[in-house]
């Protein structure tokens, strides 16, 4: 809750109060806070209660659903802000049906929706369709349930993609889509961030026909892998702006792989993990390119990982923030040295 004072005193004409700033800055600091406190400076005065209702104080507001305050969302949000709500997510949240009607009613404008480490109904895919401006959409670490007795069985769900026309980034956790509903993710022209590292069992053919579509406008891509290949590294080399790789495993890839990710040279993220490329495949890798950009870096559990690997990658990604090496064998070799490659990398460094 943000705490803004003002005095009963009577200043004099070389004090300024808050409310001499002029509007462009009020609304730039109400813009900058959350939620509740939108709605506590609405109360303020009419002025201030004026430029709440300026639409871009609501780009980044979060309204956050939880079990503490749902009775009060659903029964009560305040219907003069609500329409401005741009910004939804649920939290530690398994009471889907005592919100949805509120949601869908006060919030028609909605852009970013989140689901975290929630429980909701199937019933929400059928609700996407009541916010076709969505940019943000994510299932993170969530169940879907078909009926209060059976919990994310097998169950192959469908989103309808072909009403997220404006959908820019797209979260999934352990979904299984329809086959329609993954060819309908093509319809989204605007998508650029895909996170489905949790998915597995992807198509080959699917992956290549999105990745040929988002060749020039993928930025982000966390994938698992189980379906990955030469052929389908090679389509995402392609991705010529792509900025973040997550690859969550790589058992089926090989060191000509590797061949192929030379061409991405704009990455700020790699995770390769679970990989078996050869320690000289590694070594060529970081030792014959410049990763200026690059800020993150996971070789977790990659089997063939040594300290002239990480010699080479202290000098190719000079920028490097974080850097993990977790469950890598070379790291509990009884010649392995913790001190030096701490020492090495004065940053960020996951070991165990």
């Amino acid at each position: 809750m943000v705490h803004l004072e003002m005095s009963d005193v009577q200043p004099s004409t070389n004090t300024l109060t808050i409310n001499d700033l002029p509007n462009e800055i009020l609304i730039y600091i109400f813009s900058m806070i959350d939620f509740e406190s939108i709605l506590a400076v609405a109360k303020v005065c009419m002025r201030w209660q004026q430029l709440c209702l300026t639409p871009c104080v609501w780009d980044n507001t979060r309204l956050i659903v939880c079990m503490k305050n749902y009775v009060r969302i659903s029964e009560s949000i305040v219907p003069f802000v609500a329409k401005y709500v741009k910004n939804v997510k649920l939290q530690y949240f398994k009471l889907y049906p005592q919100v949805r009607a509120s949601l869908i009613s006060y919030c028609p404008n909605l852009t970013h929706l989140e689901i975290s480490i929630s429980q909701v109904d199937s019933c929400i895919f059928d609700d996407l369709g009541h916010w076709p401006n969505l940019k943000f959409l994510s299932f993170r670490n969530s169940l879907i349930i078909q009926n209060p007795e059976n919990a994310n069985g097998n169950f192959v769900y469908h989103l309808p993609f072909e009403k997220l026309k404006c959908l820019e980034t797209l979260i999934l956790s352990n979904f299984a889509l329809t086959q329609n509903s993954l060819y309908s993710m093509l319809q989204c022209p605007n998508l650029v961030s895909i996170n489905i590292e949790k998915m597995k069992n992807i198509p080959a053919d699917f992956l290549e026909s999105l990745l040929t579509t988002k060749q020039s406008t993928l930025r982000a891509l966390h994938i698992y892998g189980d379906t990955l290949n030469d052929d389908i590294i090679r389509y995402i080399s392609s991705c010529r702006v792509l900025q973040v790789l997550h690859i969550m495993t790589c058992k089926t890839l090989f060191d000509s792989s590797l061949l192929h990710l030379y061409r991405l040279k704009n990455l700020h993220s790699l995770k390769l993990r679970h990989s078996y490329f050869s320690t000289s495949a590694l070594l060529a890798y970081f030792s014959n390119n410049t990763f200026l950009n690059l800020t993150y870096l996971s070789l977790s559990r990659c089997h063939h990982v040594t300290m002239q690997v990480a010699k080479a990658i202290k000098t190719s990604a000079p920028n490097l923030k974080e850097l993990s090496f977790y469950l890598c064998p070379f790291i509990i070799a009884p010649s392995f040295n913790r001190a030096e490659l701490e020492n090495m990398f004065d940053i960020q460094l996951l070991l165990d």
